[in-house]
């Protein structure tokens, strides 16, 4: 999707996603468990920085970057608003970061892998800039497992232009992950705007 169609999501995309404010907030305390306190983490593709605002207070310090502009100058007035200050921001591409190999402790990307047309590309990005044994975290909609309202907002959405790469069951993102070279630490479904399966993984070639 291009980013225009983001930057103009930008403005409304949180009251758009507020039925799932509920199910967001429990599944960032499900993240939270996983993060080490003390710890970095990169938050790509972090749209309005729902997760973002949520895990900071967590963490020693977070960079988030989205390619769309309107995206990140949202998410970095929530954390201005919310005070804070372990959060830097940036605009770049999920699938070509501009970090150094090994650079954080975690990595996250929300609900972003079945927007894109080659998601391992991100995948693999990802997997650069995390050190050893880091988490890889990927909480992503799971649109075929919807029922009749969130395919009913799927629909609405789809008539603005949004149109995901990949309907994943959660057992097919699941398998994805493993099919890109990770391992699986654990996974839960929770009820968001749409049911998203949240994954923990590292890579598979490191011994833990």
């Amino acid at each position: 999707m291009k980013k225009k169609f983001w930057d103009c999501c930008a403005p409304v995309y949180d009251l758009a996603m507020k039925k799932g404010d509920a199910g967001d907030r429990i599944a960032a305390e499900y993240i939270a468990g996983y993060l080490a306190p003390g710890s970095t983490l990169l938050e790509a593709a972090c749209g309005t920085g729902r997760f973002t605002c949520a895990l900071a207070p967590h963490l020693a310090q977070v960079c988030c970057c989205d390619y769309s502009q309107k995206m990140v100058e949202t998410a970095k007035r929530k954390a201005h608003v919310l005070g804070l200050d372990n959060v830097s921001f940036s605009i770049q591409d999920v699938t070509s970061l501009n970090f150094p190999a090994a650079s954080f402790d975690s990595v996250l990307a929300a609900n972003v892998l079945h927007l894109l047309p080659e998601p391992e590309k991100a995948v693999d990005e990802l997997v650069r800039v995390v050190r050893p044994g880091g988490l890889l975290i990927f909480p992503n909609f799971v649109n075929a497992e919807s029922d009749s309202s969130g395919r009913r907002f799927l629909k609405l959405i789809g008539r603005l232009g949004f149109q995901p790469q990949n309907e994943w069951t959660s057992v097919q993102f699941l398998d994805f992950l493993q099919d890109s070279g990770l391992s699986l630490v654990s996974h839960r479904m929770f009820i968001s705007k749409q049911p998203m399966c949240v994954a923990i993984a590292r890579c598979r070639d490191v011994a833990f």
